[in-house]
C-alpha cells in the first residue's frame, strides 16, 4: 500500500502543475519532449527541484529498507516448513540459535571432572524454615538461615552437588564426577524445596535430587518441572508414604512400581531412583524395587552413599540442630544423627 506521499505505483507524487506554455528543460538544459495533445507544465523553481530529489531519494531508501526487511522475515520465519536441505542452507548461512538453557552448571560434567567409585555424601533435607504449628516432627525443619550458610559451607570448602544419576553414571558407566562430590536431597515435596531451596542451589551452580511422592506434596506440576528444567533429579517416593514393610505384595507394587510410573507419565523423565518412606525397608522391599527398573534406593542409615549397596544408600540427615558445624562433622566422620532408624 503507497504511503500518505506516494502514488498508486509507490513512487513520490508528481508536483509539476499544468498551464504553462513553455516547455520545462531537462537536465543537460534541453526542452522536454511531449506529445502534441499534452498540455505544457510550467518549469520548476530551484528550490522545487531539490526538493523533488530529496523526496525522489527518500522513497527509493524507504523501498529498499522495506525489501531489506520482507526479505529478512521471510528467510528466519518460525513458520518455515521447508525441506531439510532448504533448512541445512539457511543454518549454513545465518548459524543456528541455541535455546535458552535453563540448567545449572553442574547439570552437565565439567572440564575438571574425573572418574569416581568413592563413597559419596549424600544429604537428607525435608522442610526448611520454621515448622508450623502442631508439626508431627518439628526436628525434621530446618532454618533457612542455616541451609544458606551449609551451602556457602559446602562451597567454601571445594564440595560440588551433583545427582544421584550422575554418582551411578561415574560408578557403573565410567562417568566423572567433580573432586568432592556431593548429593543434596530433598524428600517429600515441601513447598520451599522449590521458593528457597531451588533458587539458592542455582547461586552456586548445582542440581538437587527431589524425592517426591506421587500425590499428596505441597509442590505444583509447574514447581517440579522447574526443577527438572535447572537439572535436578526426580526419585520416586511411593504415592502415600507408607511403610513398604507392612504392604501386601499388589499394595506394595503398586506404592513402588506405581509411583514410578506416575512420575514418568506426568514428568517425561526416566525415575531411575526411590527412596523408602521413614527409611523403612526389608528384603522383599528391596526386590519390589528391583523389579520395578529402579537403579538405586535411599534410606535413612547414616553415612556415606556406597557402589556396593546400590539399594541401601546411606544418607547423612540434615535435622534443625545440626548447623553448620554439625555439617562438617558429619562430613567428617561419615556419620551423622538420624531422627528415624531404619528397620
Amino acid at each position: 500500500m503507497p504511503s500518505d506521499w506516494e502514488d498508486e505505483d509507490g513512487l513520490p507524487e508528481d508536483e509539476w502543475s499544468p498551464g504553462e506554455k513553455d516547455l520545462p528543460e531537462d537536465d543537460v538544459g534541453l526542452p522536454e519532449m511531449r506529445p502534441d495533445h499534452e498540455a505544457p507544465r510550467s518549469a520548476p523553481t530551484r528550490p522545487q527541484t531539490i526538493r523533488r530529489r530529496l523526496t525522489a531519494v527518500a522513497a527509493i531508501v524507504v523501498m529498499a529498507v522495506a525489501v531489506v526487511i520482507v526479505l529478512a522475515s521471510a528467510g528466519g520465519s518460525s513458520d518455515d516448513k521447508g525441506t531439510g536441505k532448504a533448512a541445512a542452507a539457511t543454518t549454513k548461512t545465518t548459524g543456528t540459535a541455541k535455546p535458552e538453557s535453563h540448567e545449572v552448571t553442574n547439570a552437565t560434567p565439567q572440564a575438571n571432572w574425573k572418574p569416581y567409585t568413592g563413597p559419596v555424601p549424600i544429604l537428607e533435607y525435608h522442610g526448611l524454615g520454621s515448622p508450623p504449628e502442631g508439626a508431627p516432627d518439628p526436628e525434621l525443619y530446618v532454618g533457612r538461615t542455616d541451609f544458606e550458610k551449609q551451602m556457602d559451607w559446602l562451597e567454601e570448602h571445594e564440595y560440588e552437588a551433583v545427582t544421584l544419576e550422575q554418582v551411578q553414571e561415574a560408578w557403573y558407566h565410567k562417568g566423572k564426577l567433580p573432586p568432592k562430590p556431593i548429593v543434596i536431597s530433598f524428600d517429600d515435596g515441601y513447598r520451599p524445596q522449590f521458593t528457597f531451596a531451588l533458587p539458592n542451589l542455582r547461586k552456586h551452580g548445582w542440581a538437587g535430587l527431589l524425592n517426591l511422592r506421587a500425590e499428596g506434596s505441597e509442590l505444583y506440576e509447574s514447581n517440579v518441572e522447574a526443577m527438572i528444567a535447572a537439572g535436578w533429579e526426580l526419585a520416586a517416593h511411593t504415592i502415600n508414604h507408607l511403610d513398604l514393610t507392612e504392604l501386601g505384595a499388589e499394595e506394595l507394587e503398586e506404592e513402588v512400581a506405581g509411583s514410578r510410573k506416575i512420575l514418568q507419565e506426568e514428568f517425561k523423565v526416566p525415575v531411575n531412583n526411590f527412596c523408602y518412606p521413614a527409611g523403612q525397608f526389608d528384603e522383599t522391599v528391596i526386590e519390589a524395587v528391583e523389579a520395578a527398573g529402579y537403579t538405586g534406593a535411599t534410606t535413612e542409615i547414616s553415612g556415606l552413599a556406597e557402589k556396593g549397596k546400590p539399594y541401601e544408600l546411606a544418607r547423612l540427615e540434615i535435622l534443625r540442630e545440626t548447623h553448620v558445624g554439625g555439617l562438617a562433622e558429619d562430613l567428617k566422620t561419615g556419620e551423622g544423627e538420624t531422627s528415624e532408624a531404619p528397620a
